[in-house]
């Protein structure tokens, strides 16, 4: 997972990819009209596609047209005006592009501007000049004719980044099978690169369309969906897309146990690995591994706000990649940060049990580095009061671990979710 860029209440390059309603027409009434129209579909997103307007190139029509969008739009603007190289309604002078593009930033008409990769050219400083306006730039290259190799698609998306984008978005016809899984595996290889930029990832047409709704899967930030008029080959119609992606969206949650220490969280999540065929991995068994050293070690020889430090980076890493269940320590907690990127990957399953049982479950276990050497029923039942209130804010499920069977505890988990029978 790279990095998140939040523009109001949307983050974008993180979660389900949102969906972006693309707005077209010839003229202003009806550009207005699906405008206001997208305040209360469900989208996430406007793509205000300005080529298909009649007035856009006179400057001072274009400057009415995208001051009313803005007015007009409660949800977070992307202004596109394409070139007809790159598949746009009509010849746009590359000077004049620049200027309208400049315009609507400086007058914030939009939170997003889309820029052609082939009309930068060496001129990043006109990428600059946007962002010092405070919008946010998507670097855009499309190809209507055929999909590059795997290696160009990875040397488009770094070269994108380079000239400064914010957000980097190709889309390219595929002409066999090959093309799109080479688009989806490139997609996957920059999204796995840590603190890349989110990336936008689309094969058009009729074989391409299952990349507009699997972008959960290839961490492609955003997929537009067409409203009354398509603006590319396989655009899929808004409502429509938003069902197919609570489906996958739903089947494709992670589950995150939490809970004190000696809940079980270890136990049960290789018991729901080996039971459901799901990959798992444990978070605290990871750190050491990677860190060539025990928790315990590092809590005695650096201290707690280093390993929470290392928690943090390493549970970053591993939402990345696509284990189904995620054992993670008693002190996930203590940061919003680690809460706000578990929430958003899938559901929070708390392990529970009483002090009691705590203490017998851990009492002769010599690697619990918040143990100290005077361990008792007192301390447990402190500090797991310390916890529990935080514990059941950001849990979703609670399950009691007291008296089951291990079998038990999985089949409660699974009735519960639903989504791993």
């Amino acid at each position: 997972m790279g990095k998140v860029i939040k523009i109001k209440n949307v983050d974008i390059g993180q979660g389900k990819p949102k969906i972006c309603a693309i707005v077209i027409g010839d003229s202003a009434d009806e550009i207005l009209s699906l405008a206001q129209e997208t305040n209360e579909n469900n989208c996430d997103m406007v793509e205000f596609r300005a080529d298909y307007f009649d007035g856009i190139l006179d400057l001072d029509a274009a400057k009415e047209i995208a001051s009313k969008v803005r007015n007009v739009c409660k949800k977070p603007i992307i202004f596109t005006c394409r070139r007809a190289e790159e598949g746009g309604k009509r010849e746009i002078p590359l000077d004049y592009y620049k200027k309208l593009l400049k315009m609507v930033s400086m007058c914030y008409y939009a939170e997003l501007i889309d820029v052609e990769a082939s009309a930068i050219g060496d001129d990043t400083d006109f990428v600059e000049e946007l962002k010092e306006n405070g919008s946010y730039v998507i670097i855009s290259k499309h190809d209507f004719n055929k999909t590059p190799s795997f290696e160009e698609i990875i040397e488009t998306f770094y070269a994108m980044r380079d000239m400064g984008a914010d957000i980097v978005k190709t889309a390219y016809m595929p002409n066999s099978k090959r093309d799109v899984l080479n688009l989806i595996n490139a997609s996957v290889n920059m999204t796995n690169e840590y603190d890349f930029c989110p990336v936008v990832a689309i094969s058009m047409g009729h074989l391409g369309v299952v990349t507009r709704v699997i972008g959960e899967f290839t961490e492609s930030a955003i997929t537009f969906g067409s409203m009354s008029k398509s603006s590319a080959p396989g655009q899929i119609p808004v409502e429509k897309l938003e069902n197919v992606l609570d489906i996958i969206h739903t089947n494709y949650k992670k589950v995150f146990l939490i809970g004190f220490m000696g809940t079980g969280k270890t136990t049960v999540a290789n018991a729901l690995a080996n039971n459901y065929g799901l990959k798992k991995i444990d978070l605290d068994a990871y750190i050491e591994q990677k860190e060539n050293m025990s928790i315990f070690d590092i809590f005695e020889t650096q201290s707690e706000e280093v390993f929470r430090d290392k928690e943090t980076k390493h549970l970053r890493h591993i939402l990345r990649k696509d284990y189904q269940v995620i054992s993670l320590g008693g002190g996930i907690i203590l940061r919003s940060e680690n809460i706000d990127m578990i929430k958003e990957k899938g559901e929070i399953v708390l392990l529970t049990a009483s002090p009691e049982t705590i203490e017998e479950r851990v009492k002769n276990d010599k690697t619990r580095p918040l143990l100290g050497e005077n361990f008792d029923l007192e301390y447990v039942k402190q500090l797991m009061n310390s916890r529990e209130e935080a514990y059941n804010q950001v849990a979703d499920v609670i399950i009691d671990t007291d008296d089951k069977s291990i079998d038990q505890i999985c089949k409660e988990i699974v009735e519960s979710l639903g989504f791993l029978n």
